[in-house]
């Protein structure tokens, strides 16, 4: 026996260590499982991008393209009262917008501060609130045409929609959308939402962010609600900028 041990180890047979076998099938189901990992996790890492799917990309176009053809048609209508176009502006405001999302990043740090009855007046006044100065808005700009051009991946999730605003006395105006998929509907579809518009360039919503932080700077959070509540009340506003220049 002896003889036969000395004999494999001279041509390089080792014996069994079964401690050493246990080690080496641990190591190698250890080292499976981390590749297992790095690949799922890699994978995820692609799927959550979907703004970088073309497919993905083109359905946002569209839905760009088919929210802005619609406010046209109601906002372009010239027999119909004020009334009428924030009532069609409204549905406009439901269907595309994030507004809860617009809300919170308006009101910036300031949100934690506010007490839960003011947070619960100014979100019940900012969807009337964002009708009034949007419809003001876009009717002062008389827009003819929006043509959609490239859509650009921003983060993760989010997209930027370029366009190209043409107004009646054939003014162009560069036009981005901030368009984030919000989770599948009943239908397996993504559901987009607009978080921001661009307009030259400017921010509509850190424009309103500005805003609203320097009146709560003034009179605090009760004095915006207060001015919303007064826009609101009050008659359609005029545009700050009626060419928007």
């Amino acid at each position: 026996m002896v003889m036969e041990m000395e004999e494999n180890t001279r041509i390089g047979i080792l014996p069994l260590n079964p401690e050493r076998l246990a080690r080496q099938l641990f190591m190698a189901i250890f080292s499976t499982i981390l590749l297992l990992i790095a690949l799922l996790w890699s994978e995820n890492l692609r799927a959550e991008n979907i703004n970088e799917d073309p497919a993905i990309q083109q359905e946002v176009a569209e839905f760009i393209q088919h929210l802005a053809d619609k406010a046209l048609t109601s906002l372009k209508q010239d027999d119909a009262s004020l009334a009428d176009q924030e009532s069609r502006f409204t549905k406009i405001l439901s269907e595309g917008f994030n507004v809860d999302y617009i809300g919170k990043i308006s009101l910036g740090r300031y949100r934690k501060k506010a007490s839960p009855e003011n947070l619960k007046n100014y979100y019940a006044l900012l969807p009337e609130y964002l009708v009034k100065v949007y419809t003001s808005r876009l009717t002062k700009l008389n827009t003819q045409e929006v043509r959609v051009g490239k859509v650009l991946p921003n983060g993760k999730r989010d997209m930027y929609v370029r366009t190209k605003v043409i107004s009646s006395d054939n003014k162009t105006f560069d036009v981005d959308w901030r368009v984030r998929p919000n989770k599948k509907d009943e239908d397996a579809s993504h559901v987009y939402k607009i978080i921001d518009v661009k307009i030259e360039g400017i921010s509509m919503v850190r424009t309103q962010r500005d805003d609203f932080s320097s009146r709560i700077t003034e009179s605090g959070i009760s004095g915006l609600i207060s001015f919303m509540q007064a826009i609101v009340d009050g008659p359609t506003l005029v545009a700050e900028n009626n060419n928007a220049e």
